[in-house]
């Protein structure tokens, strides 16, 4: 009977993986130590010194933007019709009142000719209606006079036959002097009636006058309007200011509501900054702005910060402070200088690429000599443009490497020729 032998793995075949990646790694350690122990060489002239100060420390926060107007207006079409002339392009200076682009719409006009002619014959018609109802009101005055003869004449004779009858006469009889008091009863009645009528007639008539008039008003506001749909076919600038835009051209349809040209005042521009969202938190409101327009610099106040961040900035609105330069137009592109605080006493020098705000970082400053730099820690604190303050590590006077590219920065020393 045949018996297997199991062959027994030694400790090095077992855990050879384990030797390997132990052994690598202390390769690489003393590797490391051996480069970045060993010195550097660099000429000087493919490297940028800076030197420490101690003096008065601004702290500015820069931005890109672009002038825009402070107020501008979009020209829209209040009623639809057709571009027969564009006579305004982008640029044109432009009053209150010039005439932009001219609208044709022949149904419209047509309306308002219709709209008139039917106000014509409605002024006619409440002019014979007036003159029927003064006719109606005079003959119930003639009717109330009338009615008062009546009864003055029954009256009359009423007193003569009581003289007659309580005088003992035999002229008048009983029957006849009560037939006269009945008369003069309702004559008086009539008489009151009539009167009552004539107020009733003079409150009818005041309120068909009216009436009458409301509908008269009525066309006259149609007609208006409609006078003020055909003039408003003649587009006209509503403010002294500059054409920005013509979105129509010659022939295009228009709808009513349609945009048809932006209008905006030259001499009042704002201008939109965008900052970076980590340096928004030191911008307040009421702060000093220096803008560049690159041929002029604008001194501006910070007026509004914008409540979101949009692609990586916020936007700050600067108050520019007239006059304007020539060159200041709406679009322009410029870089903006906001005025964050001042330091009176600090040490700062000129930010390297590699420096943020706040942060310690190991840079390369050089000995007395000037000819070898070595790696030290320095803590920085807050950041300018162009300078950042220096907390601690390097003193007044000390010059620093600001150039460190990936190539030095394992090495501790450098060696400068």
């Amino acid at each position: 009977m045949d018996i297997v032998r199991t062959t027994k793995k030694s400790i090095f075949t077992k855990y050879r993986w384990l030797f390997i990646a132990v052994f690598s790694l202390f390769i690489l350690y003393f590797f490391n130590q051996a480069v970045v122990g060993s010195d550097f060489t660099s000429q000087r002239s493919k490297l940028l010194f800076a030197t420490v100060e101690r003096g008065e420390f601004t702290i500015k926060v820069r931005g890109p933007g672009i002038l825009t107007p402070k107020e501008f207006r979009w020209i829209a079409s209040d009623v639809a019709g057709r571009a027969e002339r564009v006579l305004v392009k982008p640029g044109a200076h432009v009053k209150a009142g010039d005439l932009l682009i001219e609208l044709t719409n022949p149904q419209l006009e047509r309306k308002l000719e219709e709209t008139r002619w039917e106000l014509e014959a409605q002024e006619a018609e409440t002019q014979a209606s007036l003159v029927d109802l003064e006719s109606q009101l005079l003959d119930q005055k003639a009717k109330v006079f009338n009615a008062k003869l009546d009864f003055e004449t029954v009256a009359m004779r009423l007193r003569a036959e009581t003289e007659l009858f309580d005088n003992g006469a035999q002229a008048v009889s009983k029957l006849d002097y009560e037939k006269t008091k009945l008369q003069n009863s309702q004559t008086r009645e009539r008489w009151n009636i009539e009167q009552q009528r004539e107020v009733k007639m003079k409150e009818s008539v005041v309120a068909n006058k009216n009436a009458l008039n409301a509908r008269l008003n009525k066309m006259r506001k149609t007609l208006q309007s409609m006078q003020e749909q055909v003039a408003n076919l003649q587009v006209r600038a509503t403010i002294d200011s500059v054409v920005q835009d013509v979105a129509i051209e010659a022939g295009q349809q228009v709808i009513m509501g349609s945009n048809l040209a932006k209008l905006a005042q030259q001499n009042e521009l704002i201008a939109e900054l965008q900052i970076p969202e980590l340096a928004i938190r030191d911008v307040t409101l009421g702060q000093s702005v220096m803008i560049d327009t690159r041929n002029n610099q604008i001194v501006g106040t910070v007026i509004r910060i914008a409540p979101a961040v949009n692609n990586g900035a916020v936007q700050v609105d600067v108050a520019l402070v007239a006059p304007l330069p020539s060159d200041a137009r709406p679009d322009l592109s410029i870089d903006g200088e906001i005025l964050v605080a001042q330091i009176e006493d600090a040490l700062f020098v000129r930010r390297p690429s590699f420096a943020q705000s706040n942060r310690s970082v190991k840079i390369f400053k050089l000995d007395a000599t000037g000819d070898v730099a070595n790696r030290v820690a320095v803590e920085f604190g807050r950041g300018s443009v162009q300078t950042i303050q220096v907390k601690s590590g390097l003193s007044a006077g000390d010059q620093i490497i600001i150039s460190q590219s990936e190539e030095i920065q394992r090495f501790n020393k450098i060696s400068i020729k």
